[in-house]
Parts: C-alpha cells; sequence; structure tokens
C-alpha cells in the first residue's frame, strides 16, 4: 500500500495504521488530550498517533534505540483553524489573547506532545501541503528515510474541519522499509 510515489522509490511499507473517525465506530467521540481544549485539531492528530503507535509497540514509550530513528510527520491541507479563528476574534475585539491559544494553535506541538509520551527524537516536521496529504506524508517519509535520517516514520496526514463540533478525518501511518533495520525492532 503506498499513498504516493514518493514513498515508493525506497520501497516503504506500512507497519501499523490508525483512523479517525474509526472505521468500526464512526460516531465515536474524539478523546480529549489534556492542554488541547480549545479545538479538536491537536487531539484528532494526536489520536491517531496514538493508536498507530500502540497497533505496533503496545503501551508507550517505543524502546529508546527505535525512538531515536523514528521521525514524525505531519501533512495537512490547513491548520487548526478553530483556534485560529478564536485568536482572531480576540485580536480583532481588543482583547487579550489566552496563552494557551497561542501553544494550541502550533501544528508541532501536538506532535511534540506525541514524541514526549513516545519517547520518539527522530526529525519532527509538519507542513501543510497542496494536493493530497497522504502523497505528502509519503514522500516526506521517503526522503527521510532514504537519507537515513530515520528507520521508520510515523506519517499523519490530516483533514480538519473549521467546525469545532467535527474534528475532520486523519490516518496515521508507522512507515519504514520491509523489513526493519534490526536497531529499531
Amino acid at each position: 500500500m503506498n499513498g504516493g510515489t514518493g514513498g515508493a522509490a525506497v520501497g516503504l511499507a506500512v507497519h501499523a495504521e490508525a483512523r479517525w473517525p474509526p472505521p468500526d465506530d464512526p460516531g465515536a467521540p474524539l478523546p480529549p488530550v489534556p492542554r488541547f481544549e480549545a479545538s479538536a485539531f491537536a487531539p484528532l492528530l494526536v489520536t491517531v498517533a496514538d493508536r498507530c503507535l500502540t497497533a505496533r509497540y503496545g503501551a508507550p514509550p517505543v524502546p529508546p534505540e527505535a525512538g531515536r530513528r523514528i521521525a514524525l510527520v505531519l501533512a495537512a491541507a490547513r491548520g487548526d483553524v478553530v483556534t485560529q479563528t478564536a485568536i482572531d476574534d480576540a485580536v480583532a475585539g481588543h482583547r487579550p489573547v489566552p496563552k494557551e491559544l497561542l501553544f494550541q494553535n502550533v501544528p508541532s506541538t501536538a506532535l511534540g506532545h506525541v514524541a514526549v509520551v513516545w519517547g520518539l527524537t527522530g526529525p519532527l516536521l509538519a507542513t501543510l501541503c497542496v494536493g493530497p496529504a497522504d502523497r505528502a506524508v509519503f514522500a516526506t517519509a521517503g526522503r527521510l528515510v532514504a537519507a537515513g535520517d530515520a528507520d521508520l516514520v510515523l506519517a499523519v496526514a490530516a483533514d480538519p474541519t473549521g467546525d469545532p463540533a467535527d474534528p475532520g478525518t486523519a490516518v496515521a501511518r508507522l512507515l519504514g522499509p520491509r523489513p526493519i533495520p534490526s536497531r529499531s525492532l
């Protein structure tokens, strides 16, 4: 399975995968994530990442030798529109912007949360993409693995909404060569 030609160049395989909403329970509520209350954007990313890593490793953290060689990549067509709107409204209304909104508005903070919980210390990249997010994460993962910067890449492709009641969709995949280099097991 491959979401774009960038990953095919280095022969990436999917070692674990998780989706939101879950295929077996499409109406499930998104689990909350502490310190990320203003919007569903970060909980969307954290939930699929946690479920993907759990499918491969069980409970956090991953073994330290593996965590050093796992990169995190996020690609999304848009950022956290709900939090950005709240910041814009505060500024337009000449009100102070709550500090937690500034923290939550940076997409890499959700990835940083995942990295800390799971013990991942490889490269971390977050990007807004033009075109399919799947293609962007596969291409970036392929480059990281081909360059030797990571053995595995936790690749999150997200399509968040601007609706506070609907987080949107996301898929997280643990990508890497087949077989995984022994130092990552």
